[in-house]
Formats: structure tokens, C-alpha cells, sequence
């Protein structure tokens, strides 16, 4: 079986399209066609049904998906092993993270090349959902998700507690508090995410669940614009430490801990794909972001 057409019908599976493979390898469409039906000639079978939105799977379809997703994680594998026989001189992370983690995760990369600067990254920041599932596919080495659902194919390899708090300018009228209720909280302008972050629909949950009333006063789909929105006097946001760090650091915002249980206990994970033995970069920058976690934040970490 031809290696670039069992790869070419990969892309093409997990993007769901022709197109949308050809626009991500920078490769003409005439060409993964191509590749596809020699595939589908040699197995004398039809592997996709194609149509005007994207190409859907056929039942052999995803008896051959299985089958390449061993082989081209193998083929990494492998490559992975050789990169390690040359000290780790180079090699590549591909990583999804939500954004309230970017500020973290670009501090991390920054500080591992710094000792292996051969090795590359690629970050893409997405949802939770988009996050995992990119994950599960294989597309991301690493996922850095916001309290995730558990999913049968993903494992937690490293667990950081990120508490919920409220977020403020240091002349906001709450300002000096110990703590704050969520009730509290809400009857102020406040600046909240949209309904698809994880963090809105944590705090949509409890407050239907107690009857509080939610109007936030700005509704973005940007981590950056509520940061600002606090810092420039609008009112009041929602944040863990993660995504003010350096905010904190130079007394821009402060952060009242709020008295709800649940938010005190939100976290984020790091996700890899169950059961997958990690490339040898991947791995080592793993155990990079778990010695950060226990210097900056002072947190024992979990061992995949």
C-alpha cells in the first residue's frame, strides 16, 4: 500500500474535505483525488462518499481511518525514537490550548528552547471542544483545556488548579475584599465570556441551578477584552490566575477569590491522546511545563 495515498486519505478523512486537505497540505485537490482512487483501487472498495459540503466516511472508510492513524502515529513514533538517539537536537510540538492559557504556554516554549532550541512549535488556539477533539484525531501532540469533560480516547497528563476569580481594577469598590459571592458579583457591570467558553458555561450552570440572573454588561469571544475590559475601570470579569499572571504581577488588575465551591475548584488539563507513547520533544517539554507549574505556581503535579 502506497504511504502518500494511505496519508492523502488521512487528511482528507480527518479535514472532512477535499478541499479543506488540499488549502492545509498546500496541495492541489487534483492531486488528493488522485491518491484516493489508486487507494480505493487497490482495496477494491469505496472509501468515501463525496458531495457538494465535504466527503463522508463509508463504513470501509472507517475501517481504513483506524488502520492509517496506526500507521502514520507509528510512522511518528519511530521518527520520534531516531530524534532521541540525537539528543533531542530537534524535533516539533504541535499543541491546541484555549486562550486563557496562551500567556502560560508561550512562557513555557519560550523558556524549553531556550535549552533545545531545535525543536519547533506549532500552537493553535481553539474551544475546549475543538481542543480535544484535535487531540483524539491525533492532529495535536498536546491539548490545554479548561476543566474538559472526560473523554474515552484522552488521558490527563498533567492536571493544573486554576481556580475562578472575580477580576478587577485596583479602584474597583470590591477591590479590598477577602472574597466575593457569584451573586455579588453579578450585581455589578460585569464582562463575561460567549456561551461556547467553558468558563461561561460553568457559571450559566450554577446560576440557573440558583436562580441568579445573568446580564453581563459585555459578552466577548476574547480573554484579551475582558482582561482590559477589568483593567480599564469597566467593571468586573471572571478569570483564573493563568490568564493574568503578569496583570497581577504589576498591580494593573487584583483578584478577589469567589466564595462558590465549584469555581474555586476549576483546573486546567493537559491532554494527549490515551495510550500513545509520546515523540521524544513532546515528552520532554511535558516534563518542562510540569517543573514551571511547581516553581511558578507551587503545585505538585499529576504523572501521566
Amino acid at each position: 500500500m502506497n504511504q502518500a495515498d494511505l496519508a492523502s486519505f488521512y487528511e482528507v478523512a480527518v479535514c472532512k474535505g477535499i478541499r479543506r486537505a488540499s488549502e492545509r497540505l498546500d496541495t492541489a485537490p487534483s492531486a488528493l483525488s488522485k491518491h484516493i482512487k489508486r487507494l480505493e483501487s487497490e482495496l477494491g472498495i469505496k472509501l468515501l462518499d463525496r458531495s457538494s459540503r465535504g466527503v463522508v466516511l463509508t463504513p470501509a472508510g472507517e475501517v481504513c481511518l483506524h488502520y492509517a492513524e496506526e500507521v502514520l502515529h507509528g510512522e511518528r513514533r519511530m521518527l520520534a525514537e531516531l530524534e532521541a538517539l540525537k539528543g533531542l537536537r530537534n524535533g516539533h510540538v504541535k499543541l491546541y490550548s484555549t486562550e486563557g492559557q496562551i500567556e502560560f504556554v508561550t512562557q513555557t516554549v519560550a523558556s524549553f528552547q531556550q535549552r533545545y532550541p531545535g525543536v519547533t512549535f506549532e500552537i493553535v488556539v481553539a474551544g475546549t471542544e475543538t481542543t480535544l477533539a484535535a487531540v483524539s484525531c491525533g492532529d495535536a501532540d498536546l491539548g490545554l483545556a479548561f476543566t474538559p469533560t472526560p473523554h474515552d480516547a484522552i488521558e490527563c497528563a498533567l492536571r493544573i488548579s486554576a481556580p475562578l476569580e472575580a477580576v478587577m481594577a485596583p479602584t474597583h469598590e470590591l477591590a479590598r475584599r477577602k472574597s466575593i459571592s457569584l451573586r455579588e458579583m453579578l450585581n455589578h457591570r460585569t464582562a463575561l465570556p460567549a456561551s461556547d467558553f467553558g468558563i461561561r458555561r460553568l457559571i450559566d450552570s450554577i446560576c440557573a441551578g440558583e436562580r441568579l440572573r445573568v446580564a453581563p454588561a459585555m459578552v466577548t469571544n476574547s480573554i484579551a477584552a475582558m482582561r482590559n475590559y477589568a483593567r480599564n475601570q469597566g467593571g468586573i470579569t471572571i478569570l483564573s490566575h493563568m490568564s493574568i499572571h503578569h496583570e497581577l504581577d504589576a498591580g494593573d488588575l487584583v483578584s478577589i477569590p469567589l466564595s462558590h465551591p465549584i469555581l474555586g475548584k476549576t483546573c486546567v488539563d493537559v491532554c494527549v491522546l490515551g495510550r500513545r507513547r509520546l515523540p521524544q520533544a513532546v515528552s520532554a517539554y511535558l516534563q518542562h511545563m510540569r517543573k514551571h507549574v511547581r516553581t511558578l505556581y507551587g503545585q505538585d503535579t499529576g504523572r501521566r
